[in-house]
């Protein structure tokens, strides 16, 4: 179950930097700091400073540079969330159900996008309208961690 561990951190992942730039970033950051920190205070005061960092670097830029910044903190929670996952199995059904109410949220188009990278191994590159759609082929049989939601009708 390690590769569906690590396909989830990446899924979860971008799904946080995605919501970083949308209104549902409040809903993730009081989901996911209970999460990382385990009970355990200086964990989540942790947790909330380096989300309140993600948000700020993800505010800071646009364009090319909004695409690459995503990019490189998607990878940065990947990591920081395959960690938990190693460290705290227990975890895994919680970060679940996380991460499907986060990308329930979001706008479609932006949920599409983070399932379809994460499922191909890739990044997420949204535009700042979230009309963007990521690249890429799956490989495999891979399948998101719950139902995907339709993208918009003629869209």
């Amino acid at each position: 179950m390690v590769e569906g561990r690590t396909t989830l951190a990446a899924l979860a992942g971008n799904t946080f930097v995605a919501a970083a730039s949308t209104g549902v970033w409040e809903v993730a950051g009081r989901k996911l700091v209970p999460l990382l920190g385990g009970g355990d205070r200086k964990k989540e005061q942790l947790a909330e400073r380096r989300l309140k960092e993600t948000r700020q670097q993800v505010e800071r830029v646009s364009g090319r540079e909004l695409e690459k910044a995503r990019a490189d903190l998607g990878r940065v929670w990947q990591v920081r969330l395959a960690d938990l996952l190693e460290e705290d199995p227990a975890v895994e059904a919680e970060l679940r159900a996380v991460v499907k109410e986060i990308l329930a949220q979001l706008p479609a188009r932006t949920a599409a996008a983070v399932e379809h990278a994460a499922a191909a191994g890739q990044d997420v590159n949204t535009s700042a309208s979230e009309a963007g759609v990521a690249a890429g082929r799956p490989h495999g049989e891979v399948v998101p961690p719950g139902p995907t939601r339709p993208g918009p009708v003629g869209g």
